[in-house]
């Protein structure tokens, strides 16, 4: 007899469907091999011996398998239930539902804040500017009533009333600026921009005549068109700033403003310097705070929330405001805006 060695499995035969179970399988290979059922296992001739294949190494698991696979010595095709992509668990699923219905929840309710904070301004600026026009119009029919001794406190009344007209228009600004940098934080402003140069030179002829009234000479250097991403208006509005507040606080007749617009790096930048008395140290880290003025500036009108709406305005636009004492004496503000996508080598 023929004993088969343990490293070869005997070659596989077709075996016919009406064959079902180990007893019809026994005996056919019984009568076959001539040995009757239950005289023992039947013996195997080595003409039907053939080496198993080697089977080949599975190599490294396929991208998106799971994780359980990666110590598995048999090949990926031949256990498709062990080795398929894996799937979050019920509980997992639930989570991520859970996070995007609470991630949309906090995106509605941001957006309707800032609709609701829109539609404050909107009604603010109606409700309380009418009240005030009615205001002066009495005030002004008052004063032809009014006997001579009674005009200092006319130019009282009427000078608070012009204060209290210019700190509605500033907070209204401001309100307006905040929205408006709310807005772009949650909406795509990067299709917004203007030619830096072209609004220096126009806000050079809006503000030579008021300058000229204060003695004051304003001088502009806009060389080359810079672009700026963001609205002509936006810029024009800080502009305003900048060049009011210095004329302001510039030192009266004989200052020198100079107007100037440049490209730096990723920035467009717009820079306003005087030659007045500037600020000190501690003054230039508090300018910017909200209705904060110098106290060497005390009789000169303002509210103090010029240079809050200009910063206010700039970071909206991803921008900055820097405030520097000019050489050898002056303010120097500067207003850096992004430069639109292109316009600074990059994409």
């Amino acid at each position: 007899m023929v004993t088969r060695p343990p490293h070869v499995r005997p070659a596989r035969r077709h075996r016919h469907p009406r064959h079902r179970g180990p007893s019809s399988c026994g005996r056919r290979w019984g009568q076959r091999r001539g040995t009757s059922p239950g005289a023992g296992p039947p013996y195997w001739p080595a003409r039907h011996w053939s080496p198993s294949p080697a089977r080949p190494s599975p190599g490294p698991p396929p991208a998106g398998w799971s994780a359980r696979c990666a110590g598995s010595t048999a090949p990926w095709a031949s256990s498709p239930r062990d080795c398929r992509p894996s799937r979050p668990a019920p509980a997992a699923r639930r989570e991520l539902r859970q996070l995007a219905t609470g991630f949309n929840r906090m995106a509605s309710t941001v957006t309707a804040a800032l609709e609701q904070q829109r539609r404050l301004v909107a009604d603010t600026s109606h409700q309380m500017r009418n009240p005030m026009a009615a205001l002066r119009l009495r005030v002004d029919a008052l004063h032809t009533h009014l006997p001579a001794s009674a005009d200092r406190t006319y130019n009282g009344v009427t000078g608070e009333l012009d204060r209290l007209e210019t700190l509605l228009d500033d907070m209204l600004a401001l309100a307006a600026a905040e929205h408006r940098a709310g807005e772009l934080t949650v909406t795509d402003g990067t299709d917004a921009r203007c030619d830096a140069a072209a609004v220096a030179l126009s806000q050079h002829r809006r503000w030579e005549p008021v300058a000229h009234r204060a003695g004051i000479t304003l001088t502009t250097d806009a060389p080359a068109p810079v672009t700026a991403a963001c609205t002509d208006r936006e810029l024009t509005q800080i502009t305003d700033i900048l060049l009011d507040n210095a004329i302001k606080y510039a030192g009266g007749p004989g200052a020198r403003i100079t107007l100037g617009c440049t490209a730096e790096g990723s920035h467009a930048v717009l820079t306003v310097t005087d030659d007045g008395p500037g600020l000190d140290p501690d003054e230039l880290a508090r300018a910017t705070t909200r209705f904060w003025r110098s106290a060497r500036q005390s009789g000169t009108a303002g509210t103090g929330l010029g240079l809050a709406i200009a910063e206010q305005l700039l970071s909206g636009r991803e921008g900055r405001l820097e405030l520097r004492a000019a050489r050898p004496r002056g303010l120097r503000a500067r207003a850096l805006v992004p430069r639109a996508p292109g316009e600074d080598g990059t994409p």
